[in-house]
Formats: structure tokens, C-alpha cells, sequence
């Protein structure tokens, strides 16, 4: 009987144990990206977000939009290829740690 009291009480702190522990949850951001060419004109064309070893992607259809899910948040530099030639210059953007980014970008 001893021993199931002790094993009882073992149980009970291991619950509470797992209660009180800070919950880790990972929730990224899902950025929803547009591509403009110089007109203002929605283009096809390669865009990719960094940061350090991070690098995400996509590849615009026709109507010049693309998505890019798992995002971590944070700043990174937008690159984008168009008819493979790099833009003359990349751009800095913060991405929120969680929720739907719309990302406008001029290809030029």
C-alpha cells in the first residue's frame, strides 16, 4: 500500500511538473509576396528573403504573385531574379513573428 502512495505522489508531481513547464510553441509567418515591374505592373520573376543561413523563396505565376509559409521573424534582405538577371539592389524588410505578410516588390 506504501508503495502505491509513493508511486500515487510521484505521478501527481510529474503532472504538476508538466503544468507549470513554459509551453514552447512555434507559430512562423506566411508571407504573401507581389512582384511589380517598373510600370507598376504585376511581373513574373524569383524573390528571396535571407537572413544568415535562412533562406526562403518563391517563384511568381503570371499575375506576379507567389507565398512563402514557415517564416521565422525577424529583418532579412529581399532579392529578386527576374529573367535571370538579379535586381540592382536588395532591400531590407522585418517579417512578424507570426500571421500573413503581404510583400510588395519592385523588380527593378
Amino acid at each position: 500500500m506504501a508503495t502505491s502512495r509513493a508511486w500515487g505522489g510521484w505521478f501527481t508531481s510529474m503532472a504538476v511538473f508538466a503544468a507549470l513547464m513554459p509551453q514552447v510553441a512555434r507559430a512562423d509567418a506566411t508571407v504573401l509576396v507581389e512582384l511589380k515591374g517598373p510600370g507598376g505592373e504585376n511581373v513574373e520573376g524569383t524573390v528571396q528573403l535571407s537572413k544568415g543561413d535562412a533562406k526562403h523563396h518563391c517563384t511568381t505565376d503570371k499575375a506576379g504573385r507567389c507565398s512563402i509559409s514557415g517564416v521565422a521573424g525577424g529583418m532579412y534582405t529581399v532579392s529578386v531574379e527576374q529573367n535571370g538577371k538579379s535586381a540592382p539592389k536588395d532591400r531590407k524588410v522585418a517579417i512578424p513573428p507570426t500571421g500573413e505578410v503581404k510583400l510588395i516588390v519592385n523588380a527593378n
